[in-house]
């Protein structure tokens, strides 16, 4: 059990990983941000929640949040702690089962055993060890950035997918978990043709001037 920031998160096995690597020195410095930014942001997005630590903080901060989980099992986990500590905070706090991208319909989820914290959608990232394979929900991103104004995106290699869906036009801010040099290198290309400002925790979070 971890006692975080009020919160009450029951431990949970991911397999390699636990719920207990929620909360390491990364996470940390994400947490802040949202405390930081509080009276910036009021409607967020969690895609790729897993147990809905990032939901229930950012929707601590007063956003309407709306937070999306594809697997059944983190899905229903999150579930449960959402409802374990709302308590008499008005939270507006939506949970999907499904995932997000860059189009609507159905595309095959592979559930990593070994860590689920690793599972993606299918072509997305070179998996490893025992798998299992199914259908999930998928919706398209546009609208929800067209709607938010802040967006945590953790979600396994399908980051690029969704970055380069934005326009000149957007006005959603993005956090996000980069899986990889080639949609590294996607998005960097993209929001320099837009002239979209990136900063980077590998710079020590300060301005990206070169990929």
């Amino acid at each position: 059990m971890t006692n975080y920031r009020g919160l009450t998160i029951p431990h949970v096995s991911f397999g390699a990983v636990s719920s207990d690597d929620l909360f390491g020195p990364n996470d940390q410095g994400v947490f802040d941000f949202y405390a930081a930014n509080k009276a910036r942001y009021k409607r967020a997005l969690d895609i790729g929640a897993n147990i809905g630590v990032h939901s229930m903080l950012m929707a601590r901060q007063g956003w309407e949040v709306v937070a999306f989980e594809p697997d059944p099992i983190h899905y229903e986990k999150m579930v449960e702690n959402v409802d374990a500590n709302v308590g008499e905070e008005d939270w507006n706090l939506q949970i999907m089962r499904g995932a997000v991208s860059d189009r609507k319909g159905k595309s095959i989820f592979v559930r990593v055993l070994g860590n689920t914290t690793g599972s993606h959608l299918k072509g997305d990232k070179q998996p490893y060890g025992e798998l299992e394979e199914f259908s999930v929900e998928v919706v398209d991103c546009r609208a929800l950035f067209a709607w938010a104004d802040f967006a945590k995106i953790d979600c396994e290699g399908h980051e690029a997918r969704l970055l380069l869906t934005t326009t000149a036009r957007t006005r959603c801010d993005f956090m996000v978990e980069i899986g990889s040099k080639e949609n590294a290198d996607a998005i960097y290309d993209h929001f320099k043709r837009l002239g979209i400002p990136m900063w980077a925790q590998a710079n020590n979070w300060r301005k990206v001037r070169a990929f």
